[in-house]
């Protein structure tokens, strides 16, 4: 599926600091329109265990009251709190702050998703520490952006001034673009009508995992090159591990942060960083936030796929041989241990943006631990293949996408 990235630019930039409003939802082509569905589609779900039992919010219909906490049914009119059955939730979510009645979250790629009939009308109650944007999906169309950088929740209005069939079912995906650095956004839920009642969907079997640096986040995705990295050039969901997630039919959890390597993040003044690395903030459900470790028991994928190396190499002084290594076998480890009950496919990635010697060294840490290595070097090579800073675009990620899904693909046997 593929977005019209310059006729929504314009739109886009008109988001910012507010809540957008988006054009009409009857558009050509195909999941352009928004008329419903007898049934919800199908989108991810990270483990049914996120919800509280005893709450009535739980039943698939609409609560104005909450369990406790700051908002009430004058501030939002009838919520769909986060705590919701029906609601599935793709990628780490805090989900321990019941109190406050929210779910927080800062990952890339991370997807609030529910069907819903009953009502004319749904808005996300958000707040985010930052500038963050996140991609509109209704029954698998892609409207407009929304951006959410304010400290206070409120609602977004993501379908504009059209209104739902309140006789039909719609599939919603708030999915995220932007990554972790940019601070967490913290969701409380959906509001609307009194009429609205949610409906269990189906998620996928099949689960993939994507570890990773800037292009895995999809870092200046969206720019023309030559152009800086800003917010809005960042797309998660049009990465080549997005891309190939939705190919292989498979519920996809992301953990990757811009500039950091194995065992040395970019710009280092040292061949080895003392914190900071991607393995330093694997552990935790937000990374900026040490305090809450993540619970890998709630999500066991069946493939967990790296492309780690590039900020390691980029600049000197580089790691040796020996340190890179150790680090990623040391690192591997770790992720097989933490899922030792049903330990996963390892696939392990270099390139496009390096080359020798860092993929020589994946390529034999790939041996070294049993892992597929995936050779992606050299495969931009037209001015289109490049976004902001270097980083692959849209093109460019699809042409990343056409070398990694085929060899999960075959590696898993799916």
């Amino acid at each position: 599926m593929k977005k019209v990235i310059i006729s929504l630019f314009v739109v886009v930039l008109l988001c910012i600091n507010s809540i957008c409003a988006v054009p009409s939802l009857s558009g050509s082509g195909s999941g352009a329109s928004l008329s419903g569905s007898g049934s919800g589609s199908s989108f991810s779900d990270s483990s049914s265990s996120d919800s509280t039992s005893g709450s009535s919010s739980n039943s698939g219909t609409t609560s104005t009251t909450p369990s406790s906490g700051s908002q009430s049914s004058s501030d939002f009119g009838s919520v769909i709190y986060p705590n919701d059955e029906n609601i599935l939730y793709s990628g780490r979510f805090d989900t321990t702050q019941s109190a406050d009645n929210y779910y927080g979250f800062s990952w890339s790629g991370c997807q609030i998703s529910l069907s819903i009939t009953g009502t004319t009308t749904i808005k996300p109650i958000l707040d985010s520490v930052g500038d963050n944007w996140f991609d509109v999906i209704v029954n698998n169309a892609i409207l407009t952006p929304f951006n959410v950088s304010s400290v206070a929740h409120q609602e977004y209005n993501i379908i504009g001034s059209t209104s739902l069939d309140p006789t039909q079912t719609y599939s919603i995906v708030l999915s995220k673009r932007t990554e972790a650095s940019f601070g967490e956004v913290r969701f409380y839920g959906f509001s609307v009508d009194s009429t609205g009642k949610t409906v269990p969907q189906q998620k996928p079997t099949r689960k993939i995992e994507f570890i990773g640096d800037s292009i895995t986040c999809g870092y200046g995705d969206l720019g023309t090159a030559p152009c800086n990295f800003q917010a809005i050039t960042e797309d998660n969901y049009d990465t080549y591990a997005s891309i190939t997630a939705r190919e292989l039919e498979c519920e996809m959890f992301l953990e990757a942060w811009s500039g950091r390597g194995v065992v040395r993040n970019y710009g280092s003044p040292t061949p080895v960083s003392t914190s900071g690395t991607v393995p330093d903030l694997y552990p935790y459900t937000i990374p900026t936030d040490p305090s809450i470790e993540w619970n890998f028991d709630q999500y066991v994928p069946d493939a967990v796929v790296i492309n780690l190396g590039t900020n390691d190499y980029s600049t000197q002084p580089a790691p040796s041989q020996e340190q890179f290594q150790n680090g990623y076998i040391e690192f591997i480890k770790t992720i097989r241990s933490n899922y030792a009950q049903a330990v996963p496919e390892i696939f392990l990635i270099c390139g496009p943006m390096i080359n020798n010697p860092c993929c020589d060294y994946v390529a034999n840490v790939s041996s070294l631990v049993g892992a597929t290595f995936i050779d992606a070097q050299n495969i931009l090579t037209e001015p289109t293949d490049f976004g902001c800073d270097g980083h692959p675009s849209l093109i460019g990620h699809t042409k990343l996408a056409a070398v990694v899904s085929p060899a999960i693909q075959k590696g898993m046997g799916w």
